[in-house]
């Protein structure tokens, strides 16, 4: 271990701003490069080299790194070497959720046979038929609360409408949409 070395861990240690700065012009470049050609990303690069800088001053100020158990470099690469195998990980586990979330997507609809897609399809085009006959305000309610799942209040403060109003436009929605849904029913 090197004199200067034991002064950078010494002034690191009494939270000398210049220690800390010395530290990063000595050890930054190759701390980040290092993270980045892991990584390929600048960003996370960064994000890397700031937290084994953070990780480093810890260290030093718990008494955990001393100048008798290896050098600067040494613990800031291997700390930077962790945190990049760590951010890999995750973005794998991420990357193995979303392509287990699509296969089950693709495993849903390919379950199902040519006539109940057909089905389904055929369902949603009455629907959507259906809504082009409603009143502005009753296809609002109606797709507000059946689409998006909201609530006779929540419909009421968005439209500026009283829930009683409200409640009244989603009766008739829903009294239209069962005639010309019948409609449907009868065609097939």
């Amino acid at each position: 271990m090197e004199t200067g070395e034991n002064n950078l861990i010494e002034g690191l240690l009494q939270g000398n701003p210049g220690s800390r700065r010395e530290c990063l012009r000595l050890y930054g470049p190759e701390v980040y490069w290092f993270a980045y050609l892991r990584l390929w990303n600048e960003e996370e690069a960064r994000d890397v080299f700031q937290q084994s800088i953070f990780q480093l001053t810890e260290e030093v100020r718990n008494g955990r790194f001393r100048a008798d158990r290896g050098s600067i470099r040494g613990f800031l690469r291997a700390t930077a070497r962790n945190l990049c195998v760590d951010r890999i990980r995750r973005q794998e586990r991420f990357r193995l959720l979303k392509d287990e979330i699509r296969d089950l997507e693709v495993s849903r609809r390919t379950l199902k046979s040519p006539d109940e897609v057909a089905e389904e399809i055929r369902i949603q085009e009455a629907i959507r038929a259906g809504l082009v006959e409603l009143t502005e305000l009753q296809h609002a309610t109606f797709v507000l609360h059946y689409l998006e799942e909201s609530s006779a209040g929540e419909i009421a403060e968005r439209l500026g409408l009283s829930v009683n109003n409200v409640r009244t436009h989603l009766w008739r929605a829903r009294k239209k949409m069962r005639v010309i849904l019948a409609r449907f029913v009868e065609e097939t």
